[in-house]
């Protein structure tokens, strides 16, 4: 058996993916243990998985107030945060530390671990590779502005692990090249947050009125009520039934009409199964889900009114789908009368339906979190038939 320690960044979708790659783990006779910031913890607890807090997570957070991710970033990037990792390594002994993508903070001192670290990514690379370093070196100027050291660049953060782990589908990745040598691909990873719970939808299994599923962002910085309220308005005139999942929108900040249900979180499986249409923000993991089932995606794309900040996957994603004629993408800020006239055209052709379904084919048989714990478990392997 090895211990992985995972170094954690819980937003948007990046917590159900660990989660099933831990899974995946454990099912192979592994323990991981997650470490992250007090939110991290909250959702690992209920699990069988241990998680320890890192008590630095918002030790400088004061000092980032000026930049719109604030708490996040200081998170992501201050040095003491590192320095908390390093010491929880010390103590769990593992056998190899797997690091979130956006951790630039501890795949700065990913050296230091003194086993093999891998980076893991739960979204496109090559599609996002120029987001990519743009944002690293946002980390980097923002520590140096603090009077910390700077980041080493990406190919070092990125490229000089043992492993990149891609989870996604090397041929829905855009353009063949990848940047390293230490890149390996495997497919989506489909698991339900941990508020998720099943929802009873109020509509009888045999109505035949398409229903629609609704579900926008997790994160709470990328929350919109505008883009919600939109949406709902936008549905309330066409012949469907509605159930929208609010996540960190309070469904009590929004009017929903007479057609529609609202709910914070509800697990998605279900209600995709029975669904005609999903209408979505661009998510990576909630899109690869709908394609598991032969549904198509409407994306509001981009960075509505009252959002703070967008995840810079969500735009390639909704690239993605126009290409592979899986669904439509309009603009965050788009009109109740454009977001309806593309749900209309969803809903009235097919073809995005059986294109979805060729899809999600190959999704599902990629098997996401098995090949990433197959790859993190060769880290170990490799290790012990080293020593001998």
């Amino acid at each position: 058996m090895a211990t992985f320690l995972w170094a954690c960044y819980d937003g948007g979708g990046n917590m159900p993916y660990g989660l099933g790659v831990a899974r995946a783990l454990a099912r192979r006779g592994h323990r991981v243990v997650f470490a992250g910031r007090p939110e991290m913890t909250r959702k690992v607890r209920p699990t069988e998985f241990d998680a320890v807090e890192l008590r630095q997570a918002y030790a400088n957070a004061d000092r980032y107030q000026d930049d719109p991710r604030g708490r996040t970033l200081a998170y992501l990037t201050s040095p003491a945060v590192a320095e908390e990792l390093l010491a929880v390594a010390a103590a769990e002994r593992p056998d190899a530390v797997v690091i979130d993508s956006n951790f630039g903070g501890a795949l700065a001192v990913a050296p230091r671990f003194g086993v093999p670290t891998a980076v893991i990514l739960h979204s496109f690379l090559r599609r996002t590779l120029g987001s990519w370093r743009t944002m690293m070196r946002h980390q980097s100027q923002t520590r140096v502005s603090l009077g910390f050291e700077p980041l080493p660049e990406l190919d070092e953060l990125f490229g000089a692990r043992d492993l990149f782990m891609v989870n996604a589908i090397d041929e829905f990745d855009g353009p063949v090249g990848n940047p390293w040598p230490n890149v390996r691909y495997g497919g989506p990873v489909l698991e339900d947050d941990t508020q998720c719970r099943p929802y009873e939808l109020p509509w009888a299994p045999d109505d035949p009125t398409p229903l629609v599923l609704v579900s926008f962002t997790t994160d709470e910085l990328q929350n919109s009520v505008t883009k919600l309220q939109r949406t709902l308005d936008a549905l309330a005139a066409l012949p469907v039934h509605v159930l929208a999942t609010t996540g960190t929108v309070d469904p009590g900040r929004i009017t929903v009409p007479a057609n529609a249900r609202a709910v914070a979180f509800a697990t998605h499986g279900p209600l995709m199964r029975r669904a005609s249409l999903v209408v979505n923000h661009a998510g990576y993991g909630t899109v690869m889900r709908a394609l598991t089932h032969g549904v198509g995606i409407l994306c509001l794309t981009g960075q509505a009114e009252d959002q703070r900040v967008i995840a810079f996957d969500q735009p390639p994603t909704a690239e993605f789908v126009e290409e592979h004629r899986v669904g439509l993408s309009v603009a965050a800020t788009a009109s109740v009368a454009k977001i309806r006239a593309a749900a209309r055209r969803m809903l009235d052709e097919p073809d995005f339906r059986s294109n979805a379904r060729r899809l999600g084919t190959l999704v599902l048989d990629s098997q996401g979190a098995d090949a990433a714990a197959r790859h993190l478990t060769a880290l170990t392997d490799r290790v012990t038939a080293d020593s001998n």
